[in-house]
């Protein structure tokens, strides 16, 4: 079994496709399967790895614009995995039946369990590429209130974008001042939280690092903030942060409801609905958290910081079901079954 999907330590499918082909290639061999990482447009990244059975990994937020090519793909593909049980739904909606969910992992090597920080601080860390979907502008309105409120509240981020058009999505944020910039579009997000007021000997903006390095950022922190107003998988940093015994502050909608709940993490409840369009054109319908709650929780959270630790603990525990390997082997089963499938398929024809 082949493992076509890009290699990396400093962003999401370099990170999964590294893991997922180590794993992998720990397995019984499997010939002319090949497992891709698809485009979101549901082709493959690399077509000129296409095999005699082509198992695709995919995750989207554009739950409107993936009909367009849902039809289509179920027709080419022997099987399609989804990263969440949403992307699923609406892949079975758009006709694909052959199909199913399969979460990323983490590598508990890195991410585990980290003592908390020794001052009185209150440190909120919020991670993820810095874009409308993942609603860091939604943590700037809510942190400058706690920041206003509360003197010893801190800001830690890590919200390196490599991408300007990605970057350009927050000039449609009606909660923050965003000044886009071509060409200086790395330290897009640090000026960004300076030019919204919130108080920079307050705030920590990491640069990018290697994924192994992010278990020392986040040990600097107590609670995670992500109000994401869509995920199409469960959100590798999240889970990550939560294996070093964090809880979270989160939205529980998309592909963050199959890693969320209340034991584990303080989820938000009340969503506006958010259509979402490019060129005028609907692409997706988004779930964005309310400001307002998010406050309230950060609030509840900052004020009962002793049950932090506990909660943290159960987060860390329930992370573990979450790894690479388990990943891969559901990956092999499902080519296993498929190779299986296409073998009797030959004898039986061999036999007429």
């Amino acid at each position: 079994m082949k493992v076509s999907m890009p290699a990396g330590a400093m962003h999401g499918w370099g990170i999964a496709g590294s893991y997922l082909e180590r794993e992998i290639s720990k397995l019984p061999g499997i010939e002319g399967v090949t497992l891709h990482c698809m485009t979101n447009t549901l082709a493959p990244l690399r077509p000129e790895n296409w095999d005699s059975i082509n198992i695709g990994y995919c995750f989207f937020e554009d739950s409107i614009e993936i009909l367009n090519f849902t039809r289509n793909a179920a027709s080419k593909w022997d099987f399609i995995v989804a990263g969440s049980k949403w992307c699923e739904y609406q892949l079975r909606i758009g006709g694909v039946k052959n199909t199913c969910t399969i979460l990323q992992g983490i590598d508990p090597a890195n991410f585990h369990p980290v003592p908390y920080p020794a001052d009185d601080r209150f440190v909120v860390f919020s991670g993820g590429k810095f874009e409308l979907r993942k609603g860091q502008d939604l943590v700037i309105a809510a942190m400058k209130v706690m920041m206003q409120r509360h003197r010893d509240v801190f800001l830690s981020c890590s919200w390196t974008n490599q991408w300007p058009f990605s970057l350009a999505t927050m000039k449609s944020s009606p909660y923050i001042t965003y000044q886009h910039d071509e060409e200086n579009f790395l330290d897009l997000p640090g000026r960004c939280v300076l030019d919204n007021g919130l108080d920079p000997a307050r705030v920590a903006v990491h640069p990018l690092v290697n994924n192994t390095l992010m278990r020392e950022i986040f040990a600097g922190s107590h609670v995670g903030l992500f109000p994401n107003r869509c995920e199409g998988g469960n959100n590798m940093v999240m889970c990550e942060y939560m294996a070093c015994g964090r809880s979270v502050i989160a939205s529980d909608t998309s592909g963050h409801a199959d890693v969320i709940n209340s034991d584990i993490a303080y989820p938000l409840t009340r969503y506006r609905p958010m259509v979402v369009a490019t060129q005028g054109v609907q692409t997706g319908v988004w779930e964005e958290p309310q400001v307002e709650e998010i406050i309230e929780l950060l609030e509840l959270a900052y004020r009962n910081r002793g049950e932090l630790p506990a909660k943290g603990a159960l987060a860390a525990r329930e992370m573990e079901k979450l790894s690479w390997s388990a990943a891969a082997r559901q990956f092999h089963y499902v080519a296993t079954r498929l190779a299986n499938q296409a073998e009797l398929s030959r004898m039986q024809q061999d036999a007429c």
